[in-house]
């Protein structure tokens, strides 16, 4: 007997699957979804969505999925002994009207369709080699899906997946269905800085918040907003009257970009609050890093926000995981209304710190010459960015070492020196 299997929870098993015959994702199948016997995580029935990713930089998120034994796990009106056998995703095509199938992403301002490879991303899927077809996900098992990529596209897209179910009555059957309404942000690189000041209960004194936009950015409108994404204020500078967490919404004529994390404290306080970090480092070209960060001194229950070096959210929690190479931080709340941030938390290639290179860099910042004491003859050398990205390397044929980086764009770089299995890497900035 064939009938229709409406599963629209399964159907966001889809997401997890960008086609790339193949490939495995560099993500762990691990979430606890505890008793459940279906989840996804990101969740978005309860309003998540994937982390923001901005404009040519790195990005890396996981999706989770426990896909349910029976169809009954989604929905009851099923019997519980119908069982799910399997979810298996559509290729990505056009047909001759020029209608998108597969993975879909829309930007939600111009309407325009893209495929994942489209806009520099790719989804590498990881089905614990449970299926001959990569494309084929087990019900009753978990997966996971690393989304990763240098977005060359910015935007907020809606995503949409086609996929086909398969149960058995009797026979094997399928069933198509669309999943929609996933989004994800693309940030461009509009903000260079917000600078804040605090403020003071018992003095009765405002806190502020400015920012500073980046070298030629043209802002339509600077928007504020508080923890609760209600709109506090518009333009470069902005008042508040209580402690909290703040978000800028930068417009621009071609894009509009959301950047948070900003924390304004209370002086008044008496706060013993504390944080400390600590970071196990990634290898080279992966995203397995992570960092667990400790409080004390909390007054009640604290909550923890990490955020890139861009200023954009990427979690919450005790633990940080799924990091490549780069600089984050992470602010700490108690019930009491204090807060702590801790910066510049480098998370390095997992390589140790070999003591025998003793390396020095002067000036730093530099802004035309940077001078290297401690390189020698035969010394490999590389300048890379906090993503990752060589962006000068080469040998050294000296005692000594002057590098130009006048053409080097401002910000914050690492020079990486290796001799004969010896590293030493230190933090640069380059300044104009």
């Amino acid at each position: 007997m064939n009938a229709f299997l409406n599963l629209r929870g399964l159907a966001l098993a889809a997401l997890v699957f960008c086609l790339a015959p193949g490939a495995w994702g560099q993500c762990d199948i691990d979430f606890d979804f505890g008793e459940a016997s279906f989840g996804v995580s990101p969740d978005p029935a309860m309003g998540e969505t994937f982390l923001d990713g901005m404009l040519d930089e790195s990005y890396f998120d996981v999706l989770h999925i426990l896909i349910p034994a029976n169809a009954a796990g989604i929905d009851s009106t099923y019997p519980p002994t119908l069982p799910v056998d399997s979810v298996i995703v559509l290729a990505n095509s056009v047909d001759g009207a020029g209608v998108f199938q597969g993975i879909v992403f829309t930007d939600t301002v111009t309407q325009e369709q893209f495929f994942a490879e489209e806009i520099g991303l790719e989804v590498l899927f990881n089905n614990n080699g449970d299926s001959g077809n990569p494309n084929a996900f087990m019900g009753g098992e978990q997966y996971c899906a690393a989304i990763q990529g240098a977005p060359n596209r910015s935007g907020i897209y809606r995503i949409s997946i086609d996929i086909q179910a398969w149960a058995t009555i009797f026979t094997p059957f399928n069933a198509p269905y669309t999943f929609d309404n996933f989004t994800l942000r693309v940030n461009c690189p509009l903000l260079e800085d917000v600078v804040v000041t605090n403020v003071n209960s018992d003095e009765g004194t405002q806190g502020t918040l400015t920012a500073t936009l980046a070298e030629g950015v043209e802002a339509v409108e600077v928007a504020w907003f508080n923890a609760f994404g209600d709109q506090i204020g518009t333009g470069m500078s902005v008042s508040v009257d209580n402690a909290g967490s703040f978000s800028v919404q930068i417009t621009t004529a071609d894009c509009q970009s959301l950047f948070g994390g900003w924390l304004v404290g209370d002086d008044a306080l008496e706060c013993e609050l504390a944080a400390s970090v600590e970071v196990s480092n990634t290898d080279p070209g992966m995203f397995n890093g992570s960092a667990t960060v400790t409080a004390s001194g909390a007054v009640g229950d604290w909550t923890a926000n990490w955020y890139s070096a861009a200023g954009i959210l990427l979690g919450s929690g005790e633990v940080l995981s799924g990091l490549g190479e780069g600089a984050y931080s992470v602010v700490v709340s108690d019930d009491s209304g204090c807060s702590v941030e801790v910066e510049d938390i480098n998370v390095l290639t997992g390589l140790p710190d070999m003591t025998q290179i003793d390396l020095s860099t002067y000036p730093n910042p530099a802004s035309s010459e940077l001078f290297c004491a401690g390189v020698v003859p035969g010394d490999a050398w590389a300048i890379v960015t906090l993503n990752g990205a060589h962006v000068r390397q080469g040998l050294s044929s000296t005692s000594g070492l002057v590098l130009d980086v006048s053409s080097l764009d401002a910000g914050m770089y690492f020079l990486v020196v290796n001799r004969q299995g010896a590293r030493q890497v230190k933090r640069v900035q380059v300044q104009h």
